[in-house]
């Protein structure tokens, strides 16, 4: 190609060679150009292909980064809140096991290894198919040469009290000293007066320690108890086995061991009032008329809306005739007297037996002074085993501290 340049209106030339190519492939004519022209395009796109691939590597790597802390930020959140939430779980645990001085533990403690042993035999049965079966016949296996027993140590403390039957020979001081517990604990805690009195074959009730087993009534206070039995309140509620909590509330029917207390001595029975007398009840004299239908203590004496007195004895202990008579009512009061017993006596007295827990006696039958006719305990209106005693002249009641001995 021949390009014309004109210069001070004189013409040059200059002559400029442009080389052409025959792309036979496409068929078209292109410029070709100069061998170094090319390697400098191609230096120089690859120069922009680097710039842009690092461009592109950076802000890459700087999304990573970002992207790496953003996460590595979240997992620590959860990671926290879930420590947090074992950290609830264990408080709500630990709460609810030392709830009342731990009462739920043992429960707890007992479910959480049913529910490991059920998972065992689960877990176990699923793998039993891939053993093979062996055959462990008598023959094949050694016996034993002693045979197993479970040791129990000695020095254990027990929680509850325990039953004993009575063998031949033995004695309460023999029972007590075997259980490590104080003769007039065993007294205490089976009504016993008398160390004679037990015979083989009687059942005894056996506290853990030496003290009362008292059994709460509504409206009893541990302090009252404690008071009551010359013992420590706190050792009362800190004995392990009372399940007393922290507020220190006793539950009714509850059995409350006292570690140290002491049966308060019975209320004397007077043989009659000394002070002025207590009209309607009729006061008759001769003293030692009727002999005591009980052996206890004087729970209540008589007065113008009670006129009986009630005697406290152990539950199932005998109920005597105070004098020699014919049983005229011999059943159920529909007055709240529960089991009830009336005695018809010739020189027109009569004898009442009130709150039994058995009879022995039916109505018509004759009874002889000292004999049975029914045994302690709580029928119909009462609070704790007692026997409420009336005695009546010619309909009239009668203080009976006037005619007993």
């Amino acid at each position: 190609m021949t390009k014309i340049e004109e210069s001070e209106g004189n013409y040059s030339y200059s002559t400029t060679i442009f080389p052409y190519e025959l792309d036979f492939v496409s068929d078209e004519i292109r410029v070709s150009t100069p061998l170094t022209s090319r390697i400098i395009k191609i230096v120089q796109r690859l120069a922009l292909a680097g710039k842009a691939l690092s461009i592109t590597s950076l802000k890459i790597s700087w999304e990573s980064l970002t992207f790496s802390a953003i996460y590595l930020r979240f997992i620590q959140r959860r990671a926290v809140g879930f420590v947090y939430f074992l950290e609830t779980i264990k408080d709500t645990m630990v709460s609810v096991l030392m709830w009342r001085r731990g009462f739920l533990f043992r429960p707890t403690t007992h479910g959480g290894i049913l529910i490991l042993v059920s998972l065992a035999l689960v877990i176990g049965s699923l793998f039993r198919s891939g053993v093979t079966s062996q055959d462990f016949s008598r023959d094949q296996v050694l016996a034993a040469e002693n045979t197993p027993v479970t040791l129990i140590p000695d020095d254990r403390p027990r929680s509850e009290v325990i039953k004993y039957k009575v063998a031949k020979g033995d004695t309460l001081s023999k029972v007590a000293s075997v259980y490590k517990i104080s003769l007039d604990t065993v007294k205490w805690a089976n009504g016993i007066e008398d160390a004679d009195e037990i015979l083989p074959g009687d059942t005894l009730n056996i506290p853990p320690v030496s003290g009362i087993v008292h059994k709460v009534k509504k409206g009893e206070t541990l302090a009252a108890l404690a008071k009551k039995y010359k013992a420590n309140a706190q050792t009362v509620a800190t004995y392990p086995f009372n399940y007393i909590d922290d507020t220190l509330a006793l539950r009714t029917g509850q059995k409350l061991i006292i570690p140290g207390g002491k049966m308060p001595p019975p209320t004397p029975l007077p043989s009659g009032p000394s002070g002025p007398r207590n009209y309607p009840i009729f006061y008759a004299g001769g003293s030692g008329l009727f002999s005591w239908p009980v052996a206890g203590s004087l729970n209540q004496s008589p007065s113008w809306w009670h006129p009986a007195i009630d005697i406290g004895a152990p539950y199932g202990r005998p109920v005597t005739a105070s004098a020699a008579g014919k049983v005229v009512v011999s059943g159920w009061s529909n007055l709240g007297f529960g089991n009830y017993v009336v005695i018809q006596h010739p020189n027109g007295y009569s004898t009442h037996y009130a709150h039994m827990a058995a009879l022995t006696s039916a109505t018509g039958k004759t009874v002889s002074k000292g004999q049975q006719i029914g045994t302690i305990g709580c029928t119909g209106f009462c609070t704790g085993s007692h026997l409420h005693y009336e005695v009546k002249r010619s309909g009239s009641f009668v203080n009976p501290l006037s005619v007993l001995p």
